[in-house]
């Protein structure tokens, strides 16, 4: 299977607007800790959609992007308003810098309050990295600073965010992840694992294991064999942890409808095929998955995973998320 991911999911916009609106308090903590320590978020927050569209559903400045605007109380007591640009196209924009100044202007223009811009920059150019917008004209001059956020700075901090209880840390990690994995559907494969199987280790509830759940599915999304493959790993740690929180009878009538379309194709001659492209594949994200956790893999160890069957193979797997040493993963029962 060759290929690119990036077809197959290239709107981000959807689970964006919804975790923002679900985690606005722990994406503040985390990407913004300054301004989030100065609100009192005993208080709540409220969202101005309406407030928002009334300034921006005559505006032709560009493509449109996540806004979100969000009402918060300070611990001085006063009201102060946050507007979120979240950028998630993979391409830079040259009116950005514009947008962020026109939307701040008229926001305080209409309601007289101040208003907080952050940028969000979850696209994939580095070196793209917008923070004011200024014009100068005969002695008259304006500057606009704003607040940007770099969402491929977090790269580094992959540990950090592994470790955090922090539900919005899970967000970024999928989000990174589905970048980098673009053109990559087995590293894909092992990243949405990893981080679902995270999910359970956080000692969070089932709300909140199904609203990361669905941000993690909706923006990696994968090839049916391997969204199969996926489904049944989930459904063995579901019984593990004795936690059945996304195996639902709605998710488990899809996998079962994908599996009743593969095995049409496979009565229409495809069958052979199929199963050695998946057993190929799942042989190869094994074996990165090993080298990435335990580096140079023996030759003995090789020799194994080329002669195993898709059940070894998935056994192996499950035994090696977990394993401290390689030998672990090949001792037999």
């Amino acid at each position: 299977m060759n290929m690119e991911l990036e077809l197959l999911q290239t709107d981000f916009d959807t689970p964006w607007k919804n975790i923002l609106d679900v985690y606005f308090q722990p994406f503040m903590v985390m990407c913004h800790p300054e301004a989030a320590k100065a609100i009192d978020w005993s208080k709540g927050y409220e969202h101005l959609d309406k407030e928002l569209s009334a300034i921006t559903r005559q505006s032709e400045i560009g493509k449109r992007i996540v806004d979100k605007l969000m009402k918060v109380s300070r611990l001085d007591g006063a009201e102060a308003w946050v507007l979120l640009h979240v950028e998630v196209q993979g391409q830079k924009e040259h009116a950005f810098e514009r947008r962020m100044y026109i939307y701040n202007y008229r926001l305080f223009d209409r309601y007289g309050v101040p208003v907080v811009s952050l940028a969000v920059l979850a696209d994939d150019h580095s070196a793209w990295r917008p923070s004011s917008y200024s014009y100068t004209l005969w002695g008259c001059q304006i500057n606009f600073d704003f607040v940007s956020i770099k969402l491929l700075d977090y790269e580094t901090r992959r540990e950090e965010l592994m470790k955090s209880t922090n539900p919005f840390a899970i967000v970024i990690l999928a989000h990174l992840a589905a970048l980098k994995t673009k053109k990559d559907e087995s590293s894909r494969f092992l990243s949405k694992l990893i981080l679902t199987r995270s999910l359970y280790e956080k000692g969070w509830d089932k709300d909140s294991v199904l609203n990361l759940y669905a941000f993690i599915d909706f923006v990696m999304v994968l090839p049916e064999p391997l969204e199969l493959e996926y489904l049944n790993e989930i459904e063995r740690l579901e019984q593990e942890k004795r936690m059945a929180y996304i195996t639902s009878a709605e998710r488990i009538g899809i996998k079962k409808g994908m599996q009743q379309g593969m095995q049409q194709g496979m009565q229409q001659g495809m069958q052979q095929g199929m199963q050695q492209g998946l057993l190929q594949g799942e042989r190869a994200m094994l074996l990165r998955f090993l080298e990435s956790k335990f580096g140079v893999i023996q030759d003995n160890y090789l020799n194994r995973i080329k002669q195993a069957s898709s059940e070894e193979l998935i056994r192996w797997f499950d035994v090696a998320v977990s394993a401290g040493v390689l030998m672990e993963i090949f001792v037999e029962s």
